[in-house]
């Protein structure tokens, strides 16, 4: 009998030595796993889902990037320690390091680091970027203001991390000049953040006063020009293409004639038309000037940008690529109307057919080329259509179509992820409402009462 029970303690004991002995071997073998397969991303909102951008980034790299988390372990927020951490999962150029500097203060003076923030680092070029936490989760500015909360809005730790590998890790720097002088619109906060984001400088000039094109100038954007250019801008701005610079016009509507804007963009090969579009076939709501762009099957512009993810204009002008191009020119468009596409002058002018809606033209002469990026709804690149609609690609086009011409430069457009609550709602819920709060439930009582009463009477 002892004999027996000493066998079966015998044989729980090793049993229970190799269960533990397993245990700590998988776990063992789960701690050397990348970050990116041992975590499982339970926050709803794929913060830490790296886009096709980010990975075509770190896919290229062959300089080595160094993130700092610098801040109280104990105190860092886990979102952005974990981000952090994919980096390094997905990219064997990419290392995480911790600095503590309330253990260590010297690590401040000693690394030019900033405490609460990730320094981005880049040994090869001597370039560093730091990244403010408060840059990475974003906050509701006018909830503290008016309510005393913090309410988080956005977490930006994708955007802000690619876009500082890409600053430190590349040595190509361009310059971008927004024109002035012809009432145009300043460019939203959402787009300068972009440029910055692709290491893309910008500035505004005015070609009247500066007397001719900045000699830095790598590209210029004329957003919605009011009034026309001087003759002496046009041939400024026709010289400047020629000798292979970049524009980029958003035309956009004005009370006032613009023979030499027209002009510009028929060098070009591209005729603006007078008149709104409206679209009578692919529109939001029951508004037809509310265009949902046919994308251009083919053009590089469009590559990555999925149909099911569509753009939106407001109040598009008109544009037509001329029959005859003129010598060394070659049209590309990459947004038009559908077939129901309508160009509506007044109540008694409307001529229907299909019109682009943006077209990239380059010219080409004696052996240099000029580019000339034409988009007739400066609405593209508004907030008012890109802050209501956040899940709209306009701001992935304008970025591609921004970065086409620059074979050097990657187009590091990402987007903030929302950290707001979504709920799952029914709208316009009519008879819905009323089966589910009533019937629902008298139906449910009923049956119970039914049931109740079968038992009571067994």
């Amino acid at each position: 009998m002892m004999n027996r029970k000493l066998k079966k303690g015998g044989y729980s004991a090793v049993m229970t030595v190799t269960v533990i002995a397993i245990v700590a071997a998988v776990n063992m073998i789960a701690a050397q796993l990348p970050a990116d397969k041992k975590q499982i991303d339970i926050s709803g909102k794929n913060l830490y889902e790296l886009s096709d951008t980010t990975k075509e980034l770190l896919d290229s790299l062959n300089k080595d990037v160094t993130l700092y988390v610098v801040g109280d372990p104990t105190k860092v927020d886990e979102r952005i320690q974990k981000i952090a951490d994919y980096y390094s999962a997905a990219s064997s150029h990419v290392q995480v390091e911790n600095l503590d500097p309330v253990l260590h203060p010297s690590v401040l003076t000693e690394y030019e680091a900033q405490d609460q923030s990730i320094l981005v680092s880049c040994e090869e070029t001597g370039k560093k970027e730091t990244i403010p936490f408060t840059d990475i989760i974003l906050y509701d500015q006018m909830s503290m203001m008016y309510y005393g909360q913090y309410q988080e809005t956005e977490f930006d730790g994708e955007g802000q991390l690619s876009s500082a590998i890409s600053l430190v890790t590349s040595e190509v720097k361009k310059k971008i000049y927004a024109t002035e002088g012809h009432s145009e619109e300043s460019l939203s906060d959402s787009v300068t953040d972009l440029l910055a984001k692709s290491n893309l400088e910008h500035d505004t000039v005015n070609l009247l006063t500066e007397g001719a094109v900045p000699e830095d100038a790598d590209m210029l954007i004329l957003n919605a020009p009011q009034t026309d250019l001087a003759d002496d801008e046009r041939d400024m701005i026709s010289e400047y293409l020629n000798g292979g610079g970049q524009v980029m016009l958003f035309v956009g509507t004005s009370e006032n004639e613009r023979p030499n804007l027209e002009a510009l963009t028929e060098e070009f090969g591209l005729q603006l038309q007078d008149g709104f579009l409206a679209d009578t076939e692919a529109y939001y709501r029951n508004n037809p000037y509310y265009i949902f762009p046919e994308f251009v099957s083919g053009s590089t512009i469009m590559s990555g940008i999925s149909q099911s993810t569509p753009a939106l204009v407001i109040d598009a002008t008109g544009m037509k690529q001329m029959e005859t191009l003129p010598d060394g020119v070659t049209v590309m468009p990459f947004l038009r109307t559908t077939q129901s596409g309508v160009l509506v002058q007044d109540q008694n002018s409307q001529e229907e057919g299909q019109y682009l809606i943006a077209a990239a033209a380059t010219k080409t002469v004696d052996e240099v080329t000029g580019r000339l990026t034409v988009v007739t709804a400066p609405s593209l690149i508004s907030e008012i259509v890109t802050k209501s609609f956040s899940n709209v690609s306009n701001l992935t086009i304008f970025m591609n179509a921004l970065t086409a011409g620059f074979e050097d430069v990657q187009n590091i457009s990402i987007s903030t992820k929302s950290l707001s609550e979504t709920y799952n709602t029914i709208t316009n819920g009519g008879m819905w409402g009323i089966l589910f709060i009533a019937v629902i439930p008298v139906l449910l009582l009923a049956s119970g009462l039914v049931i109740w009463m079968k038992r009571r009477k067994l």
